[in-house]
């Protein structure tokens, strides 16, 4: 392995954290999260001034544990960790990925690295920078508007139905042809030590297209009976 000990806070409490959804344990508490971060990373998570014969930390230090994840701290505010109860925590789906992508680079694990078009890859590397796949990303699919919708499918209010059609197509095709480069691999990047990127956020962008076709049914409706700039009014049904 890597020397782990480069690993920041937010980092090890990920780790910590995914560890205890691997036990089944998801949603956990405060609590939880303490043992597992201090049976992980004692010298970090441990009661300084407490060892046992061996040097070992002996007890947690909760307080450590509790100062990283309330408020605005790093691992709630980059939306890795979010609190669903008193005391009650569980990891995001991003949270999720960035504990798999840490605990690959310290197993050494060969990540992918996928060969597309400069187009297709610029129109894949919008989608997932695009506010509706972050908040979707987060469980926040409530909090999308139709300016996201928008912004995700490169299109503006006024757009005509031929060129909505033509945007969602292209969601379509890109989608397509990112799972037949991948086949049967799980994880990919763009380029060597790379961000690492999932099958799971394809599926979201797709999941994501369905979502918004059916939220903004009314605004949808308006554009699909909106000419375009040679007077047709023009839409098909995928």
């Amino acid at each position: 392995m890597n020397d782990i000990k480069k690993l920041s806070v937010v980092e090890k409490l990920l780790i910590s954290s995914f560890k205890l959804e691997k036990t089944g344990i998801s949603p956990f508490t405060s609590e939880d999260l303490v043992v597992e971060a201090w049976k992980n990373f004692p010298d970090v998570f441990g009661l300084k001034g407490y060892r046992d014969d061996e040097g070992k930390i002996m007890y947690p230090n909760s307080n450590r544990v509790f100062a990283e994840i309330m408020g605005s701290k790093p691992i709630r505010q980059k939306g890795y960790l979010k609190k669903v109860g008193e005391k009650i925590y569980q990891l995001t789906e991003s949270g999720r990925e960035e504990a798999l992508r840490i605990i690959d680079f310290l197993s050494n694990k060969e990540i992918k690295k996928i060969s597309l078009s400069q187009k297709i890859e610029n129109e894949l590397k919008h989608l997932l920078h695009t506010r509706a796949f972050q908040k979707a990303k987060n469980m926040q699919f409530d909090k999308i508007t139709f300016f996201d919708a928008c912004t995700f499918w490169r299109i503006s209010p006024r757009s005509s139905a031929i060129e909505f059609e033509g945007k969602l197509a292209n969601i379509r095709n890109i989608t397509k042809t990112v799972e037949e480069v991948l086949k049967e691999e799980e994880y990919f990047t763009f380029e060597h030590k790379g961000k690492q990127l999932g099958t799971s956020d394809i599926e979201l962008i797709k999941d994501i297209n369905e979502y918004l076709l059916d939220k903004f049914q009314a605004e949808i409706s308006i554009i699909k009976t909106r000419k375009d700039e040679r007077g047709r009014t023009i839409y098909r049904e995928q």
